[in-house]
């Protein structure tokens, strides 16, 4: 049996819950939530995101700060007691958590892809994003021809998705639902959106807040649709990296935000990843044109289905390796 340790929050309110109990499917999990850093049992898996308090407000720095020491403490409490203990990493998707605690555990599997991590960590996995909980379940088999709309959209407007959507009007047969914020009151439910999904052949999935990396991906796979993944190109980022305006303006910022985010897809996953990639959305029309749309379904389809299988199984065998 496994513990899953839901640190600092309730797992019902939580994006992945769904994802992480399809990943663990083939256990048998007990579910622990544990506010007060009071538990401390064998063959434990923490789920933890520590980049929560970050976004709260006012004093939330310190808020910050104070949870992280929390949290790397509570980890080293596992390992003095002989414990086995591995981690869900979730968030981190700006990059500013240390991952030296690392060493601490039996193994990690992190959202938003680390080169240097998982070269310097043998036992540190990437940790794809997932669906959000609920949504898989609002989803119905539809084949291409059933679909009306040819691409969609929904989600906040905000940097390059102003450029996204500039060049996707252009294309005829879309349908898009703009937003003002991260869970804008007025945003589709998870149901509309599994069904705006369902009825869409290309769905475009621009960047996140910081990383290419974000739900849009998955969900998209998930729902059968062609995604259109927003990349970084070296030609984008040499002309942001050597612009010297941006450079008084941000410092190492821009620098870190290419180094992260240049050919991120092909470095987290396999060399076969099959989804159309664009870091240029004035290109869109040309590349929607280019796609054998039943031939690109069918072969995403299978990638993906094939590629959950996988990630299930390593997942599996780490932990059974780890606790064994």
């Amino acid at each position: 049996m496994i513990n899953l340790i839901w640190w600092k929050f309730e797992p019902n309110y939580a994006y992945e819950y769904d994802w992480l109990c399809l990943l663990l499917s083939g256990f048998k999990v007990n579910h622990i939530v544990d506010f007060e850093n009071r538990v401390c049992v064998d063959n434990a898996i923490v789920v933890a995101n520590l980049s929560q308090s970050f976004f709260m407000g006012s004093g939330a720095q310190k808020s910050y700060s104070e949870e992280r020491q929390q949290f790397y403490d509570y980890i080293k409490r596992f390992k003095s007691a002989g414990k086995k203990v591995g981690l869900f990493h979730l968030g981190d998707e700006f990059y500013r958590e240390s991952t030296k605690f690392y060493q601490d555990l039996d193994f990690v599997f992190r959202q938003y892809y680390k080169e240097e991590d998982c070269r310097k960590y043998s036992h540190c996995h990437y940790l794809p994003i997932g669906y959000k909980s609920g949504f898989s379940h609002e989803l119905v088999d539809r084949s291409m021809a059933e679909r009306p709309y040819l691409w969609s959209f929904a989600g906040h407007l905000k940097g390059s998705r102003f450029e996204m959507m500039k060049y996707a009007k252009q294309i005829s047969g879309g349908k898009f639902h703009a937003t003002s914020q991260w869970n804008d009151p007025n945003a589709l439910s998870t149901q509309d959106y599994a069904g705006l999904l369902n009825d869409t052949k290309f769905s475009l999935c621009p960047m996140g807040n910081y990383s290419v990396d974000c739900f849009r991906v998955y969900e998209s796979l998930e729902a059968g649709t062609i995604p259109i993944i927003e990349t970084k190109s070296m030609a984008r980022a040499l002309a942001v990296l050597f612009n010297p305006q941006l450079i008084l303006k941000y410092g190492s910022r821009d620098k870190n935000f290419w180094l992260r985010n240049y050919q991120y897809w092909e470095k987290a996953y396999p060399s076969d990843f099959p989804c159309p990639l664009i870091d240029d959305w004035r290109n869109l029309g040309d590349l929607i044109q280019s796609v054998d749309i039943e031939n690109s379904s069918k072969k995403i389809k299978i990638w993906w289905q094939d590629y959950k299988k996988s990630l299930i199984r390593r997942v599996e065998s780490t932990v059974e390796g780890a606790f064994s």
